[in-house]
């Protein structure tokens, strides 16, 4: 997969992201904000990124999460990453999770633009009906990124995610086809 916005590149990971991986992985405010890490009670080991690392750059469309390393489309920096997680082809519904690890570049619109051209590509490519968010209630600035895109509060899983001894409510999100301005006519309803 490769995925082009005005200033992004989405293309697969590589080894050679490692160390920006780990840096990211041990950086107590990304690993608060980030529902599916640990906190810093437990950074992981740079094994521990590496088996990681090695797992998103296996790509199996019918089974696994499509990872995607963003870059800037200007020097190619490696600024963070996202994924479609847990495909569900049958039903067409996915999960939506987006990283921009680079600090200097929040607050610049890229958290916006990288899941635009995955969400468009979701619905037009991967033929998905609806894609779903989990965000955690701490993390406003991804409740305002989700609720921008269209994505609906679906539910709250009270007390579900641990972040730094305590446990922390997480939000659930969803955004249908049919809501996405920019989504193609729903294909040919059929067996799959």
């Amino acid at each position: 997969m490769l995925l082009d916005t005005p200033r992004l590149r989405l293309k697969p990971h590589t080894p050679d992201k490692l160390q920006r991986l780990h840096a990211w992985d041990r950086d107590p405010e990304l690993t608060f904000l980030n529902d599916d890490e640990g906190t810093q009670e437990t950074p992981p080991t740079l094994d521990e990124t590496r088996a990681y690392l090695e797992r998103m750059c296996r790509y199996d469309p019918a089974h696994g999460a499509l990872h995607c390393a963003i870059h800037l489309r200007a020097g190619d920096p490696f600024i963070g990453y996202g994924m479609i997680a847990a495909p569900d082809h049958h039903n067409r519904s996915c999960w939506l999770g987006i990283t921009i690890g680079e600090r200097p570049l929040w607050g610049q619109g890229l958290a916006h633009e990288a899941p635009t051209r995955v969400i468009d590509y979701a619905f037009a490519s991967l033929e998905m009906n609806r894609i779903g968010a989990e965000v955690s209630a701490v993390d406003t600035r991804s409740i305002r990124l989700f609720e921008g895109f269209g994505f609906r509060r679906e539910g709250l899983r009270r007390e579900s995610v641990r972040k730094l001894g305590r446990f922390e409510d997480e939000l659930l999100y969803g955004l249908l086809r049919r809501e996405w301005p920019h989504a193609p006519p729903p294909p040919e309803a059929g067996v799959n």
